[in-house]
């Protein structure tokens, strides 16, 4: 099959209603995600509007801990890559490319939700050809290829990724697929606990500050601060740090209503979040959770773009500047109180 582009809203001349449906009804559809926690959240609408449309479960090829937090509701199939660049760091021997492609074994479709030229992709293009897949769908990248181009045409990542799923169907709404994470039992039954703990008076606000990319962190002093100033306004509210960093943000005058629950379970971290009131936050995994739980909040971002990186589903503010070192406490706490007061 030559290569295809698909333009938003409409078919290819040259690529019939027919093609599609067939392609729906293969009977070993695979669906390939990068290592990142945030990118995965991000593309969940779009793999569960794909489940729903194809015929057959889908094969997710994908590192086991993403599949662990987010997508095991879609299927039960896992091609596990954690070992694989996908995983987000250089390996230090390349994978076994023929392997991998027996573990899989044969593929009709091939699914690739990664838009950008990241080191993951690198990894892709040799797994697809030993795989061999009679179709092939992706993103026009550097080096590489595919039968089915989705478009480029939209800035935030969630649409972006969802263009994969309007290919099949153009009224589509990423909206219809858009939920929270879902969790496991029993992280959810603790997350539940923890937050019938606080009680039907009090509100939370989630704070998530962690993150590894250096450039994305805000200062943790204008954190205590921005607690201190908001809690003490807002007497209804307590705060809860969430995240696998180190940041001793119950330290300020309001301390004692700043609780810490770092280093917890992912899945139970995103049940937490899905049950505040308000959050606030760098650009990270924990934004897009709190987005799809509808959960209104605060990003702040510095190095990377709330247009493609922000949240898109729940209420929100988003303090966007070139560096995080220029954003103040002031500008925070005034967006932050603006949400409390129109939404929690």
């Amino acid at each position: 099959m030559s290569e295809i582009a698909v333009p938003q809203g409409e078919h290819s001349p040259r690529l019939e209603r027919s093609a599609l449906g067939d392609v729906l009804r293969v009977d070993r559809p695979a669906v390939y995600l990068g290592g990142k926690i945030g990118e995965a959240i991000v593309t969940l609408p779009t793999v569960r509007a794909l489940s729903e449309m194809f015929t057959a479960p889908l094969t997710l090829v994908c590192p086991k801990f993403i599949f662990d937090l987010c997508l095991w509701e879609v299927s039960p199939r896992l091609i596990d890559i954690t070992a694989s660049p996908a995983a987000g760091v250089a390996p230090r021997r390349m994978p076994d490319y023929g392997a991998l492609a027996a573990e899989v074994g044969g593929v009709d479709v091939f699914i690739n939700t990664v838009p950008w030229n990241l080191i993951s992709n690198s990894f892709v293009r040799p797994l697809r050809e030993a795989l061999a897949p009679r179709t092939s769908i992706g993103f026009k990248i550097d080096h590489d290829s595919y039968d089915i181009v989705a478009p480029k045409d939209v800035d935030h990542a969630a649409d972006l990724i969802f263009n994969l799923a309007r290919l099949f169907d153009p009224s589509a709404r990423i909206d219809d697929h858009a939920q929270a994470v879902a969790i496991a039992p029993e992280a959810r039954e603790r997350a539940r606990s923890i937050r019938a703990d606080v009680g039907r008076e009090t509100k939370v606000l989630v704070v998530h500050a962690d993150t590894d990319w250096t450039e994305k962190r805000w200062p943790i002093t204008r954190f205590i601060d921005l607690l201190d100033r908001f809690l003490s306004r807002r007497r209804d509210f307590v705060a809860w740090i969430v995240g696998m960093g180190h940041e001793e943000l119950n330290v300020g005058s309001q301390r004692d209503r700043v609780i810490s629950y770092l280093g917890l379970p992912l899945d139970l971290t995103m049940g937490l979040v899905a049950s505040a009131d308000l959050f606030v936050g760098v650009d990270s995994s924990m934004l897009h959770a709190a987005d799809l739980a509808r959960v209104p909040g605060v990003g702040l971002f510095g190095p990377t773009r709330p247009s493609t990186w922000g949240f898109r589903f729940a209420p929100h503010r988003h303090v966007d500047v070139k560096t995080m070192a220029d954003i103040t406490v002031d500008e925070v706490l005034r967006a932050l109180t603006d949400l409390a007061d129109e939404h929690a």
